[in-house]
């Protein structure tokens, strides 16, 4: 299970006020923190809605600069403006991963492109203009980016689908949305999977519970990566007790070394 952390992230209004007033002191206290706690890639987004691509791309380059002088690391470019991740895949090179790419017009083949040149694994969101409520709504889009990555030579298993977590706040049956359509993702030869997890209980008390829950169903359904914050110690352990419980955790070699490290409680 890989794990992204993701709390670089300009939607928040500390993190937004350390770019704009470039405190590299608090992006590295962040990105380092998040690694010391298992998190395999480190997640930067830095669209503070200046709305100023130029503006953009030097906040994505400083920031980037900031983690990689802090922890040793891969990291997610996190944006949806093409020349902010072109700049991000320049400085970071081979094998970033790009978050993300969707079916909106304009912007797919170009992101894909991206993704070829740099062998990038990439997080792929079923969305064109809006999302779609329904599983057979999201697997359109998922044939249709499929269809495009075949075509622009991206290979499969750089392909992490998203299969959408939404509110259970707002609607009660849509993780079992997002649970079913994780199932019919393993039906695309080669693609893998990915989610943003804290999604599913916004709005809602002791969030961590859900999530917690929730990744536990989307493991056991195969779920190959996950987009979240490593510092919540129960989340961490969930995963490392999950991957021994199905199999994937080898003489529990990752579960102890976890306990020695004092992720497990």
């Amino acid at each position: 299970m890989i794990v992204i952390g993701e709390l670089i992230n300009a939607s928040g209004k500390k993190v937004r006020e350390a770019i704009i007033n470039r405190d590299g002191e608090f992006i590295a206290s962040l990105a380092k923190r998040q690694s010391d706690a298992g998190a395999d890639y480190i997640d930067v987004n830095v669209a503070t809605g200046s709305g100023e691509t130029s503006g953009e791309v030097e906040d994505m380059k400083w920031a980037l600069d900031v983690v990689a002088g802090t922890v040793d690391k891969p990291v997610s470019v996190d944006t949806t403006d093409y020349e902010v991740l072109k700049a991000g895949l320049e400085m970071c090179g081979e094998g970033t991963f790009i978050n993300s790419v969707n079916a909106e017009k304009g912007r797919l083949d170009a992101f894909l492109e991206l993704a070829r040149e740099y062998n990038s694994p990439t997080v792929a969101l079923p969305i064109r203009e809006s999302i779609p409520e329904e599983v057979e709504g999201r697997l359109e889009v998922v044939d249709e980016i499929v269809k495009s990555a075949d075509k622009s030579g991206v290979s499969r298993e750089n392909l992490y689908f998203d299969p959408l977590a939404l509110p259970v706040s707002v609607d009660h049956k849509s993780a079992l949305v997002t649970l079913e359509t994780l199932k019919r993702l393993k039906e695309y030869e080669g693609v893998k999977s990915t989610i943003g997890l804290s999604n599913v209980s916004y709005g809602l008390p002791a969030r961590e519970t859900l999530n917690k829950t929730f990744m536990l169903f989307l493991m056991q359904q195969g779920m190959d990566s996950v987009i979240m914050n490593p510092l919540q110690k129960g989340m961490m352990a969930a995963i490392k007790a999950g991957n021994v419980l199905l199999g994937n955790d080898p003489m529990c070699g990752a579960y102890l070394k976890a306990y020695r490290n004092g992720i497990l409680s």
